[in-house]
């Protein structure tokens, strides 16, 4: 089995965009032959090393890890903190919403590129499973949770026709050396035979401490994660009992036991569910004795519960105020505003551009990287709920020359105006036709007969 894997090696590239050399084929190929690099041998290693490495690293994705709360922390119990889901969906969601395009350097100018698959893949239909936003909104989340997310691009004669997801626990990247010392990522997927490069996999990473595997973000949050598990079931605990002690059942009496079963199930029956509120009646000398108990805010049981979510927000990079705490809405500026274009700029746009280079590593050649061709989010859109700032901008655009009539009502979805009519005019407005002033202190000179 060692043999036929190292075989199967020996078909793929190191080099991600390279596309080889071979005939074209109407099959679905996977990875061509780079004619230029065989004789390279990837660095080998055991298949014993192999199984162990794959096996440990998805264990530590699914495998809960202990806290110092007492919880256990893995993906799955992550999410049901609210704070961790809410910052993963707020990035996934602000990142899959937004138009992409691929766009062409030229001399005159950046010229958008409609014809090409990839571009039809990424924001029209990247397969029958998903939507674009899907696809998207699946990736990111996967990198919000795991520190990955992937897709396996499907291709026919060498040009990507499908994008498909790819649940990044069943995903594990190797970094190969070769004997000029070179390093390259494979991919080892589950059901897959054989490695994957990134001509196969597109592959959206978060921060890494290796260069080529992304660090889970909750592995770094283990202990705040854990504290905010084992604060909700506290909670929960706490609400149960209406949030403090009702009192205390008190008797000069020394019972036995049965009656002090007796006595407590018949004041828990008469006090909760249903029978809410009824009187208990007990037999023995028992007294009621209320107290004020501690409740939560004696305890600052809410303070740290805001702590904790406010820790979860700062990895993240998300001002609180965006997932539902609003107490703390001057930490990134002044104001609401100030916040979320901190965010937009500080936190998102750094996505942004990962996800844009990362789908020119895997979606275009090096020949069309040299000659200009990249991605680029249309950002704008991020700034379409403030109505006045947006008009502002479009003025400002169109009277520089940036924007024409039509490049404003393309952007707002409006029909667009005949050439004829002046809808492709890069003018001023607001300067009409040049003609000579007049000084207003010159006066006409009489006319003659």
């Amino acid at each position: 089995m060692l043999r036929n894997i190292l075989r199967l090696d020996s078909l793929f590239s190191p080099f991600g965009r390279n596309r080889g050399r071979t005939g074209v084929s109407d099959a679905v190929v996977f990875a061509p032959i780079e004619r230029k690099t065989r004789g390279i041998i990837p660095e080998k290693r055991s298949q014993e090393a192999y199984l162990g490495d794959l096996q440990s690293d998805r264990l530590a994705q699914v495998v809960a890890q202990g806290s110092s709360s007492g919880a256990h922390v893995n993906a799955g119990s992550a999410k049901t903190v609210s704070a961790v889901f809410a910052c993963c969906r707020l990035l996934a969601d602000m990142q899959a919403k937004l138009p992409i395009y691929l766009y062409r350097n030229t001399p005159k100018g950046p010229i958008a590129i409609e014809d090409h698959p990839a571009i039809h893949l990424i924001s029209s239909n990247p397969s029958s499973l998903h939507t674009p936003y899907e696809l998207r909104h699946l990736m990111e989340f996967g990198k919000g949770l795991g520190g990955n997310g992937y897709a396996r691009i499907f291709r026919k004669a060498k040009k990507p026709v499908r994008l498909q997801w790819i649940k990044p626990s069943d995903v594990t990247p190797e970094l190969i050396g070769t004997n000029n010392e070179e390093q390259f990522v494979r991919y080892r997927v589950l059901g897959v035979s054989g490695l994957l490069t990134r001509f196969d996999i597109l592959h959206v990473r978060g921060t890494s401490d290796d260069g080529f595997h992304g660090v889970s973000p909750i592995t770094l949050l283990r202990q705040s994660i854990g504290t905010a598990i084992s604060q909700t079931s506290a909670a929960g605990t706490l609400m149960r009992n209406g949030a403090r002690f009702p009192g205390i059942l008190s008797s000069e009496t020394i019972h036995k036991k049965e009656t002090i079963d007796e006595a407590r199930a018949e004041w828990e029956r008469n006090t909760t569910g249903a029978n809410l509120n009824r009187t208990p009646i007990l037999n023995g000398s028992f007294k009621f004795q209320q107290t004020n108990g501690m409740s939560m805010v004696d305890a600052q049981f809410l303070e740290s519960r805001r702590f904790e979510l406010q820790e979860i927000a700062r990895h993240y990079g998300i001002p609180p105020f965006m997932i539902g705490d609003s107490t703390a809405s001057t930490t990134w500026g002044t104001g609401i505003q100030e916040q979320y274009l901190g965010f937009l700029n500080n936190t998102l746009e750094p996505h942004l551009v990962g996800w844009e280079q990362s789908l020119a590593k895997s979606l275009l050649t090096d020949e069309e990287v040299l000659q200009g061709y990249y991605f680029r989010y249309d950002r704008e859109q991020l700034k379409s709920a403030d109505l006045a700032a947006k008009a502002q901008y479009f003025q400002t655009m169109r009277t520089i020359g940036v924007y024409s009539p039509n490049d404003i009502r393309t952007r707002i979805d409006e029909p667009l105006i005949p050439p004829e009519d002046g809808g492709n005019s890069y003018s001023n407005p607001n300067i009409g036709p040049a003609s000579a002033p007049m000084n207003p202190e010159t006066k006409p000179e009489p006319e003659t007969v």
